[in-house]
């Protein structure tokens, strides 16, 4: 019950944000949390369709959206307050429903990699061997990057075990302890990794050691029974809106860049360049909104051979499908 107890504890303020289509007649306030808005690529969805005005279309009153540093942070977070839906890690989302809380998975969010795990420049880690003794630097606990971590260890079948788990707090410390000869390896996400090359860091991917990891799901739509039910016509709308900044990303990557880089806080020639490197590590990271089962299993396996959670898992009693659209909800 230790996730409970961290909820408990927790009382937070919010921001807000909210969706898309049909505009309705009168707006409403919309609080939403999205794990590392303005300090990762997960809320470059959300930053366009506030930027182009679509929440307000829809009638929802919005001024600002409540970021976090992952893991059962973003859960904490959603409950704190009047939080209508929040984008969180899938590991942090299983934690929190198997220990009982009262939520359910709405939609997908992102789905694959989205940055590097990376060395010292000079050093050698070339084969599942090296591994071993190593200290590996992730975010926090139950985030996607402790996922991932897990992912590539199962794959080379290096048990836990035998490598030391540093949780970082976040990326970017994650690759301060690297530097720093704290760490070994580390995730260097964007906007992380490119800010590092180019305040002189040296970094080397080892791309190996995931290059046949499956496409986990790292993010998802979450949102409480008691607003499910309650404010169901606002979760729709805003997966709604977040699938319209989705689109907007892979269709108009420069104009995109410019939207999303006043929350980022960064040149959009910068955001620009950091969105290819996503590209080109997964090709479509920002999902629509449409569930990959495969995936979401993925992170299940990984998560049981880790021993963060037991089985069963049962997936269509975590997932509410009502608020997809409905060309997303065939097949998930």
């Amino acid at each position: 019950m230790r996730f409970l107890k961290m909820i408990a504890r927790s009382a937070r303020g919010m921001a807000v944000a909210g969706a898309v289509t049909l505009a309705p007649a009168a707006a409403t306030a919309t609080e939403i949390v999205v794990t590392h808005y303005g300090a990762g690529m997960y809320g470059i969805p959300y930053s366009v369709a506030l930027e182009k005005g679509w929440f307000k279309e829809a009638g929802i009153d919005v001024k600002g959206i409540l970021t976090s540093k992952g893991g059962g942070t973003s859960v904490r977070n959603l409950m704190a307050g009047g939080t209508v839906y929040g984008e969180v890690a899938l590991t942090a989302a299983i934690s929190a429903i198997k220990e009982g809380f009262p939520i359910k998975i709405v939609n997908a969010g992102t789905i694959g990699r989205n940055g590097f795990w990376v060395i010292r420049e000079g050093d050698k880690i070339e084969t599942p061997a090296d591994l071993k003794g190593k200290t590996i630097a992730f975010s926090r606990p139950r985030s996607s990057s402790e996922a991932q971590v897990i992912s590539f260890l199962n794959l080379h079948k290096v048990p836990l075990s035998d490598v030391k788990m540093l949780a970082a707090g976040d990326i970017a410390p994650g690759i301060t302890a690297l530097v720093n000869k704290k760490a070994d390896i580390a995730l260097a996400t964007e906007p992380a990794y490119t800010m590092s090359l180019r305040n002189g860091m040296k970094l080397q991917p080892i791309r190996w050691v995931d290059r046949d990891v499956p496409p986990p799901m790292q993010t998802v739509g979450i949102a409480t029974v008691e607003n499910i039910e309650k404010k169901g016509d606002e979760i729709r709308r805003i997966i709604e809106a977040r699938r319209r900044g989705v689109k907007f990303i892979y269709e108009n990557l420069a104009e995109t860049a410019k939207l999303s880089s006043k929350d980022m806080r960064l040149d959009p020639d910068i955001v620009e360049s950091m969105i290819k490197n996503v590209s080109l590590v997964s090709e479509r990271w920002w999902s629509e909104g449409a569930f990959d089962r495969q995936a979401m299993e993925t992170v299940i396996d990984d998560m049981v051979k880790a021993g963060q959670i037991e089985r069963p898992v049962n997936l269509d009693e975590m997932i509410d499908r009502r608020f997809l659209p409905a060309d997303l909800k065939t097949g998930s």
